[in-house]
C-alpha cells in the first residue's frame, strides 16, 4: 500500500562551488506531508502565525490565529488560539499537550541549545513583551519557563539564532512599525541588548537570518514592508542587509532578485540558515499585488475629497473585491529563493506549490525541519504542515 504520506523529491539546480572550475554542488529537498488528524474545533482549518519547536525531535505547535466564520471585511473576527499540540509521529496525529499562558500569535520561535524560545507577539488585545523557554519530553510533556522579557511589547517581527546567541529584529515595536534589532545570548545574559537600528524605513514581518563566518556573527534583515504614515508612503522591503556583530555596522549586500532581474517580496515568509553560508526562503506575498493594494488603501484613507462615509463605502468595496480572488490570484511565492552570502547572488532551490503560502512558521535544521501551516490567501489558513529535508 501507497503510505498516505506523499514523498515527493524535488530535483534543483546546482547552487555554487568554492571555485569555478570545481564541480558544482548540488543540494535537493525531501517534503513530506502530515497528517491533520487530532487538530481538533477551528484548529482543523488551520493557523498562521502560530509559535512552535522541535523538542527532542518532537514537533510542538502553539497558538496561532484565524478567520473560523466570516472574513475581516464582512465582520468576521480573527481569533487566537491557546493551545499547545504535538505531533505524534508512531500514531501520525497531533494531540493537545498544554496550553500558552495566553492565547497568542505574531511572536517568533527561536531554537537554543537547550530548548525553544517562544517570543513576544499578540493577543487578541494587545501585544506582548513576553518570553518563555519551552522543553517538552514525552515523559514530563510541555513546560513553559519564564525568560528575560523583551524590553518592549514587539509583535509581527523576525528571530534567529546561532547556538545561544538569539536575535529579533523588526516587527511592531510598541505599536510602532520598527527598525529595532534586539539581542541576547541565552547562555549567559539576563537582559535582552539593543543592537544599532538596520537602515531604511521600517520593516514590519521580514526575514531573519544568521551566519557565522571568519569569527563573526553577521545578521541578515530581509523582506518586509512599511505600510506608510502621514508623510511616507508605503514600501517593500528590496534590500538584503547585513549586520556585523564585531564590527556592529551594517550594510547593504544585494536586492531581492531573482535569476529574471524581477524583484520579489519576502513579507511573511520564512527562512533557514544552511551551511552558514545559504539563507533559504519559503513563502511570502507577491511583491507586485501586495505593495499595490496596500497602497491603494493607504491613498484611500488620505483622499480628502471623500466624507467619512463615502471612505468606508469605498475600502469596503475595494476589500471585498481583494478577499474574495481565487488562491492563484494572490500569486504566493512558489520558489524557495536561495541567498549565497558568498556571492551575494539569489537561486531558486526549488518551485512547489506546498510553499506558496505567508505566515507560515518553519522550525528545526537543515537535517529535519518544518514549515508550519499559514496563509494559503488573505483570510484563509491551511492545516498542513510539511516535514523538509535538505539533501547535499
Amino acid at each position: 500500500m501507497i503510505n498516505k504520506w506523499l514523498m515527493m523529491w524535488v530535483l534543483v539546480i546546482a547552487l555554487a562551488s568554492c571555485t569555478e572550475s570545481q564541480k558544482q554542488q548540488s543540494m535537493e529537498i525531501n517534503v513530506k506531508e502530515l497528517g491533520t488528524e487530532g487538530l481538533e474545533g477551528n484548529l482543523q482549518k488551520g493557523v498562521s502565525a502560530a509559535y512552535a519547536g522541535v523538542l527532542n525531535g518532537e514537533l510542538l505547535v502553539a497558538g496561532g490565529c484565524n478567520f473560523p466564520d466570516k472574513l475581516g471585511f464582512e465582520g468576521g473576527k480573527k481569533v487566537f488560539y491557546d493551545e499547545i499540540v504535538h505531533f505524534d509521529t508512531a500514531a501520525n496525529t497531533w494531540k493537545t499537550v498544554g496550553k500558552l499562558q495566553q492565547a497568542a500569535a505574531y511572536g517568533v520561535s527561536v531554537a537554543i541549545p537547550d530548548g525553544y524560545l517562544w517570543i513576544g507577539g499578540q493577543t487578541a488585545t494587545n501585544s506582548l513583551a513576553d518570553c518563555y523557554k519551552v522543553a517538552f519530553s514525552r515523559e514530563k510533556g510541555v513546560t513553559l519557563n519564564s525568560f528575560p522579557t523583551l524590553p518592549e511589547t514587539i509583535d509581527n517581527f523576525a528571530g534567529t539564532s546561532v547556538g545561544s546567541k538569539v536575535f529579533v529584529a523588526g516587527g511592531s515595536a510598541s505599536g510602532k512599525a520598527s527598525n529595532k534589532v534586539f539581542y541576547i545570548d541565552a547562555a549567559k545574559d539576563n537582559e535582552w541588548k539593543q543592537l544599532a537600528d538596520f537602515p531604511g524605513d521600517a520593516r514590519v514581518q521580514p526575514v531573519l537570518a544568521a551566519i557565522e563566518k571568519e569569527n563573526d556573527t553577521l545578521l541578515y534583515v530581509l523582506g518586509g514592508f512599511y505600510g506608510g504614515d502621514a508623510s511616507k508612503a508605503p514600501t517593500m522591503g528590496e534590500k538584503v542587509l547585513a549586520f556585523s556583530l564585531k564590527q556592529q555596522q551594517w550594510q547593504e549586500v544585494a536586492i531581492q532578485e531573482n535569476p529574471n532581474k524581477e524583484i520579489f517580496s519576502l513579507t511573511g515568509a520564512t527562512a533557514l540558515a544552511i551551511d552558514n553560508r545559504y539563507i533559504a526562503c519559503f513563502g511570502g506575498v507577491n511583491h507586485n499585488l501586495f505593495i499595490n493594494t496596500i497602497t491603494d488603501l493607504y491613498n484611500l484613507g488620505k483622499d480628502t475629497t471623500l466624507t467619512d462615509e463615502q471612505r468606508k463605502e469605498k475600502n469596503y468595496d475595494y476589500m471585498a473585491h481583494y478577499m474574495t480572488q481565487p488562491i492563484d490570484y494572490y500569486n504566493f511565492n512558489k520558489e524557495c529563493y536561495v541567498f549565497d552570502t558568498d556571492k551575494k547572488q539569489w537561486l531558486v532551490l526549488a518551485k512547489k506549490a506546498d510553499f506558496a503560502r505567508a505566515g507560515a512558521t518553519l522550525v528545526g535544521n537543515t537535517e529535519e525541519f518544518y514549515l508550519i501551516q499559514g496563509e494559503l490567501k488573505p483570510g484563509v489558513r491551511s492545516p498542513k504542515t510539511y516535514k523538509l529535508q535538505i539533501k547535499k
